[in-house]
């Protein structure tokens, strides 16, 4: 019985969280590409070695939404990092014959509490104030 694109992704993500680079390495086919805001289209070696590296700075990945078809899904995540800092991302996911064969990422926001709806407002200068203290996403996952 063929194991459900479902169950690949949440395999993908627990990875991450363990830091178990096998999963990845048994799951990811050889014609892998990988492609977000920092990444076009990488292929498996530049995948390990500019974004796996980033799996001893998360400490959490919460799936929170999976919508699956044929063999794609669409997964929005909560991530949190060693330093507690959490952001939320949408990630595409194509499967072919149990492999995993493209990956892209969408970068999210910070999961902070929203700003009080008479902070943004009130201020034209709050919401500029408040992106200058959000980190991008990128900055996480330092290059």
């Amino acid at each position: 019985m063929a194991t459900s694109i479902t169950t690949l992704v949440r395999r993908y993500f627990s990875a991450y969280e363990t830091q178990d680079r096998q999963v990845l390495e048994d799951m990811l086919d050889e014609r892998f590409t990988f492609s977000s805001p920092l990444d076009d289209r990488i292929n498996r070696a530049a995948y390990f070695a500019r974004c796996w590296p980033n799996s001893r700075t998360l400490r959490r990945i919460t799936v929170e939404k999976i919508f699956e078809q044929g063999g794609e899904a669409f997964i929005r995540y909560e991530a949190e990092s060693t330093t507690g800092k959490k952001f939320r991302n949408t990630e595409w996911f194509r499967f072919e014959n149990g492999k995993l064969m493209e990956v892209q990422v969408y970068f999210g926001r910070d999961t902070r509490p929203a700003l009080p709806a008479a902070a943004t407002s009130a201020s034209a200068s709050a919401a500029p104030a408040r992106r200058a203290e959000w980190p991008a996403t990128a900055a996480l996952f330092p290059r």
